[in-house]
């Protein structure tokens, strides 16, 4: 996820008994069981029932708290529950069962938490339809890469069974049967979550440590919403990062310079590259958008970024992104017209790419890195941008840059409509000094 806040362990105090976390939810929050980490990342488990802001500074004595937790099941008695697997210790009663789904998408950032957001109301329309016996209680902002959604189970013929082993199996078992379903059904849920009894989860109105963000609970008919239309109201902590747009996340590159290919003749050094032309085979006028992002880690990321945000004002997408060793590699296997291209480019942050195009009709771009003991690295796709302008985009697709990116590890699933020029791309291999 890239850098965390520095806490301290002031300030992670500070925020804590400043701060209430949001106990509204839970009927009855003694028979939860609540855990935490520490700023030194020990985890501690609560000696004492909390059911309420003061029972839980109580509880945290003088912990420094950067993640708080709480059960998804109900106890007679949560403090000090015995493992599963603890055959000495009576085996505890199991009062109630949260069944909360997971939907996480990596990395940190609006785009994928957008996307986030689209699976989790595609998941509670689903089960809307298809399991009558849960209601929906509410959603909840994790802090960072996604969100929980919870349910209440109207079924209590399990929860009456007077065997607590068995009624806790029995649990676990129906929940296992309901995640298979759901997993089934094409839903990007967290498998380890659902069916755990003995699951704890993010309590609401906390930090998130790695973040800075506040898990958050968000009413449906917020949720049901883009969400740059509400992110702006989610809390924060003043040392919170900043959530990127795409968090396209480079390594860090080593730029130092060194002969890759050495002319002992004329003492002059060059690089032999494989290049490939951005001109469309088989069309006299069109040509994709494919350029090398070079520079530092932030440097790449910064410039992306930009060019992508500029894809979507043009509504031109979508957008494929691969790295290597060297930097970056960006193309959109759109047919365009020059006359656009030429137009717009500079717009896009890509006035090379223009001018290349004005000039000469097409871009050559090199696909392989200058140093020669590099080129074992291959390219890494790094995911596909400006999805939903590509969705809509009437530009025909590039037959030959489409088989090049399959061939670059990235699929694009929305490929439909007209499709452009033959299948071989235009190359060649050049010496440059």
């Amino acid at each position: 996820m890239g850098r965390r806040p520095e806490w301290t362990s002031q300030t992670l105090k500070q925020f804590t008994a400043n701060n209430s976390p949001d106990f509204n939810w839970l009927e009855k929050p003694g028979r939860h069981q609540f855990r935490w980490r520490t700023l030194r990342g020990k985890w501690i488990t609560a000696k004492r029932r909390i059911k309420n802001h003061d029972s839980f500074l109580k509880a945290l004595r003088n912990d420094a708290v950067q993640d708080a937790y709480v059960s998804t099941s109900q106890w007679l008695d949560p403090i000090d529950l015995p493992r599963l697997r603890d055959n000495e210790k009576p085996y505890p009663i199991l009062l109630d069962h949260l069944v909360v789904f997971d939907i996480d998408i990596e990395p940190f950032s609006k785009y994928n938490l957008e996307k986030a957001r689209k699976a989790a109301i595609e998941l509670i329309e689903w089960i809307a339809r298809n399991e009558s016996n849960l209601i929906l209680s509410h959603a909840t902002f994790s802090g960072s890469k996604g969100f929980h959604i919870f349910y209440r189970d109207k079924d209590r013929v399990k929860f009456s069974i007077a065997n607590p082993k068995e009624r806790e199996e029995e649990v676990r078992l129906q929940r296992k049967e309901l995640l298979k379903r759901v997993i089934e059904a094409g839903h990007p849920v967290d498998p380890l979550v659902t069916a755990d009894t003995r699951r704890i989860i993010r309590l609401p109105g906390t930090i998130h440590g790695g973040t800075g963000w506040i898990c958050t609970r968000i009413a449906i008919h917020q949720l049901e919403k883009p969400l740059k239309d509400w992110i702006h109201l989610i809390p924060k902590h003043d040392f919170a990062i900043r959530m990127p747009r795409w968090n396209l996340q480079f390594p860090k590159l080593n730029f130092k310079r060194e002969d890759s290919i050495q002319n002992k003749k004329n003492g002059r050094e060059y690089s032999i590259h494989l290049q490939v032309s951005t001109q469309v085979p088989g069309t006299s006028d069109r040509n994709v958008i494919m350029a090398r992002i070079g520079g530092t880690s932030e440097q790449i990321t910064k410039r992306i970024d930009n060019i992508i945000s500029s894809l979507k004002k043009e509504g031109i997408g979508p957008c494929a992104v691969w790295m290597d060793a060297e930097g970056a590699l960006i193309m959109v296997p759109r047919a365009i017209p020059n006359s656009m291209l030429e137009k717009n480019a500079k717009k896009m942050g890509m006035g090379k790419l223009g001018y290349s195009i004005k000039k000469k009709g097409h871009s050559w771009v090199n696909m392989t890195p200058s140093k020669f003991e590099l080129m074992r690295d291959s390219m890494e796709p790094r995911g596909i941008y400006s999805l939903d302008e590509g969705k809509k985009s009437s530009q025909p697709w590039s037959n030959a840059h489409l088989h090049l990116a399959e061939q670059l590890g990235h699929s694009f699933s929305i490929v439909n409509g007209e499709i452009a020029g033959t299948p071989q791309v235009s190359s060649r291999i050049v010496k440059i000094r």
